[in-house]
């Protein structure tokens, strides 16, 4: 990763600011510190936050976080775990109120580092795993996985309208020789996608099988859920997700959880037993604006959606 990667400005940086970010706050946990841009963007912006907890499951990025956040060495805390193990970092004694960020995105560096087989553009081993240290890669999967797991795998997660076409020369493929590289998987898609459809298809094929190996949906879920147990009154959380598959559970979650509950009676199919424990600090997700779509192409599909514990 050269010196440039680092500063790569971070999705949506004007709109945490403005919208997740606010002067009382004091704890900031950041599910996915990447290059540390939006964690610069908000210590800068935010001298009053006293605590910065960055978690990332890429030690290469990281460890660039680290540095990059050096300036604010005294109060940054990073940690090289899934953010779903929130609670474990967030005890009873951080200074409230807290913000807790999420930004689902693929770094970049993941995206052009070849050796790490996010890429269809580049020839590089199958892995896929943000966790360097994971045993689980696409590789694995491919060449292992039953049939129908593929199909389903790529129609639930990839959304792919020709998954078992698509398996199906996945599965003469392996019966030749394993798959290896990201180029084998690209081949397998080419061959039986018309031309003019395939690059769309090797985008969700190959977000597809990312998705599978990292168990992100999954995890997402189990995440937010544990974050709205641990949020106090005035406690906000803000999740960046880039494709329907997230931006679906954020907006059920975020929508189940802000409104009251109710029970049917005489009067009312909807009579409030209980007030609504959150508020939506955002009504409709807050999207890129053209010009940073323009600067950064990649962003043009974020969602930004905001919570708040009443």
């Amino acid at each position: 990763m050269t010196h440039n990667n680092l500063f790569h400005e971070p999705v949506l940086k004007k709109e945490i600011l403005a919208l997740l970010l606010f002067k009382k706050a004091r704890t900031v946990f950041d599910g996915t510190v990447g290059l540390g841009g939006h964690a610069e963007a908000i210590l800068q912006e935010f001298p009053e936050v006293s605590t910065y907890i960055a978690c990332d499951l890429d030690a290469q990025h990281l460890e660039f976080a680290r540095k990059r956040l050096n300036k604010w060495k005294e109060k940054t805390f990073f940690y090289h775990q899934n953010f779903a193990q929130l609670k474990d970092v967030l005890n009873e004694e951080i200074k409230r109120p807290l913000v807790i960020l999420l930004d689902l995105g693929l770094c970049s560096h993941h995206v052009d580092d070849s050796s790490k087989g996010f890429s269809f553009s580049e020839d590089g081993p199958l892995s896929m795993a943000f966790d360097s240290t994971s045993t689980l890669t696409c590789a694995n999967i491919l060449n292992k996985a039953p049939e129908q797991e593929l199909i389903n795998i790529l129609r639930e997660y990839g959304e792919e309208p020709s998954a078992r076409k698509i398996v199906s020369r996945i599965v003469s493929f392996r019966e030749e020789k394993e798959f290896k590289t990201t180029f084998d998987l690209r081949s397998v898609v080419e061959e039986s996608i018309h031309p003019k459809d395939r690059r769309k298809s090797l985008m969700r094929v190959f977000q597809a099988f990312r998705i599978a190996v990292n168990d992100e949906l999954n995890i997402l879920k189990k995440t937010v859920e544990t974050a709205l147990e641990v949020m106090n009154s005035g406690d906000r959380m803000g999740v960046i997700s880039y494709h329907s598959l997230e931006d679906r559970i954020i907006k059920r979650l975020f929508t189940l959880h802000s409104r009251p509950e109710t029970i049917e009676t005489d009067k009312s199919l909807h009579t409030e037993i209980t007030p609504a424990k959150f508020s939506l600090i955002t009504r409709k997700p807050v999207i890129p604006a053209n010009e940073e779509i323009e600067n950064n192409p990649r962003s043009r599909s974020a969602k930004l959606r905001i919570l708040e514990k009443i």
